[in-house]
């Protein structure tokens, strides 16, 4: 489990496929030596697990290996890394850590393609286009994962959605070196994803209706 706040930019060494699977290697002075083999690390929002880390006595510097399967590559953006390329990374949540943005499972839902980017007062504001069956997790001011960076969405369309990004959050993360075209990976908020299933058992579903009656 994560909670959307990125510890480090991470440095894609290299992507090269391996069979149906792709292995990834990721420059990471700081997460690469507090991953163990096997150990999970959040990659542009992606879970993946270690499969070689750099000795501590290397000379090439500190970096990890994963391997995503083609079930990974088909839902994210990590068909198109490629070396040189910035990622957003994340160790998961221990225990005694603070909860500082929502909770993310590392499991993407779908991508979305940035259109617009544009500076208002002393933000950005990015606009992401995504498919519409996914409409139904996105509610005003409700949460989502973008790249693994947990943020809030405003503007909400049937298919697409505006985020606003202070200096903060565009200087810690890969948001930085985006650009309209660019794909980014989704995970909506697991909350919707339950409150959907729930009401799928009575064949209503989540209306507009419900979400009056519960506070929303």
């Amino acid at each position: 489990m994560f909670t959307g706040i990125i510890q480090e930019i991470g440095i894609v060494r290299f992507a090269q496929k391996k069979g149906d699977s792709l292995l990834i290697q990721i420059e990471s002075p700081k997460s690469s030596k507090l991953l163990k083999v096997g150990g999970s690390i959040n990659i542009n929002g992606a879970c993946q697990s270690a499969i070689k880390i750099s000795p501590v006595s290397s000379d090439s510097g500190s970096w990890f290996e994963v391997q995503a399967t083609s079930e990974t590559i088909s839902r994210t953006n990590f068909k198109f890394l490629q070396a040189g390329d910035r990622v957003n990374l994340e160790l998961p949540l221990s225990l005694n850590d603070p909860l500082g943005g929502h909770l993310v499972t590392g499991h993407i839902d779908d991508t979305g393609r940035i259109t617009d980017i544009k500076p208002s007062g002393g933000s950005i504001l990015m606009r992401i286009v995504f498919k519409p069956e996914y409409n139904c997790y996105l509610v005003e001011k409700g949460s989502v994962a973008i790249d693994g960076i947990s943020l809030t969405v405003f503007d909400v369309e049937t298919e697409c959605f505006t985020i606003s990004l202070i200096p903060e959050t565009i200087e810690r993360t890969n948001l930085k070196f985006r650009n309209i075209g660019d794909v980014v990976n989704l995970e909506f908020d697991q909350i919707g994803k339950y409150i959907e299933k729930f009401m799928k058992k009575d064949g209503k579903g989540i209306t507009m209706d419900f979400l009056k009656r519960h506070g929303f």
